[in-house]
């Protein structure tokens, strides 16, 4: 990132990072600069600091470690992190060799993660609900799905009907690229301030309830809700020569059997930032993570002299 910003203090700390890919060795890089002794596993060796410790073993790295640290796509529903150079299972005998204070942060947090942290009483931290990383990343996302749209296409963005599904942090900045390049911008939402938000933003306002009246005028439509939005029935308005990208977690959001079987073009593309920029993306978590940590552990400290002020005699 090319704004100063103030580094976080996290001297003394000892950081385990599991999985990952490019990303995580920028990750890492700020992690250090911050003061933190850092251990890894599973994690891509090229590029990585001489100072971060590369563990034999997902146990070795996170033993006596303050911070575990999961790649932002998390585990699958059985605890296997999903991005990793090496296998690597989350399980509870796993979590209990970090300190006992420690906190874990993952981008997804799954059932099994959940249960796991909940049982041993670590903090778990979901870093995709946090507002500054989500809203860094839309930049790479929006820049990769317009890429995947202009590779998919025989004509420009530029005077084309595009349609954003969904006003959120990934959406806005989308739809606010494709008007830059001179496309015809409409986005969808299903309360009404966030279709103030798009009519702000000279983006028409469309409500979820409407979008069968202007799918058949879209040449693309761009999807970032990760729930059923697109079905059967609305697929079958778009015209054969559009195109769907679906920017939403699996399964996306869109019939893609519909699609098929109409003859559409449509591709589901999580996870775009390490994809298409994960130099970018790796510098935004390095920015990120660290003040996440950070916060975190102030918060553990200003609760701790709350419950000694509390007790204190006198009182």
């Amino acid at each position: 990132m090319k704004e100063a910003d103030r580094v976080a203090d996290l001297s003394g700390l000892s950081i385990c990072v599991l999985g990952g890919d490019r990303r995580e060795a920028e990750l890492i890089s700020g992690l250090i600069d911050s003061g933190a002794r850092v251990s890894c596993f599973g994690t891509p060796t090229d590029g990585l600091r001489s100072e971060a410790a590369v563990a034999p073993s997902a146990r070795d790295a996170c033993s006596g470690a303050n911070a575990v640290i999961l790649p932002l796509s998390g585990t699958d529903s059985s605890g296997n992190v999903k991005i990793t150079s090496k296998p690597v299972s989350i399980t509870r005998e796993l979590l209990a060799a970090a300190d006992p204070a420690a906190i874990v942060l993952s981008g997804v947090v799954r059932p099994c993660l959940a249960a796991d942290c909940a049982a041993l009483g670590v903090r778990l931290v979901d870093t995709g609900e946090d507002d500054e990383l989500a809203i860094l990343n839309s930049i790479p996302s929006a820049e990769g799905a317009i890429l995947m749209a202009m590779q998919a296409t025989p004509f420009t963005i530029h005077n084309s009907n595009c349609l954003v599904l969904g006003p959120g942090r990934t959406g806005l900045t989308l739809a606010r690229m494709l008007q830059a390049l001179g496309a015809h911008v409409w986005g969808a939402a299903r309360k009404a301030p966030g279709r103030a938000r798009l009519f702000e933003m000279g983006i028409a306002p469309v409500d979820f309830a409407d979008l069968a009246h202007c799918l058949p005028q879209m040449d693309i439509v761009f999807n970032t809700v990760p729930s059923l939005v697109l079905d059967r029935s609305l697929v079958y308005l778009l015209k054969r020569t559009a195109v769907i990208i679906d920017l939403a977690s699996a399964p996306g959001g869109v019939d893609f059997i519909a699609a098929a079987e109409r003859g559409i073009h449509a591709e589901l593309a999580p996870g775009l930032p390490g994809k298409v920029a994960p130099l970018t993306a790796g510098r935004i978590l390095a920015r990120v993570i660290p003040r996440i940590i950070e916060d975190e552990f102030g918060k553990c400290e200003r609760k701790v002299r709350s419950l000694d002020e509390e007790h204190r005699p006198g009182r």
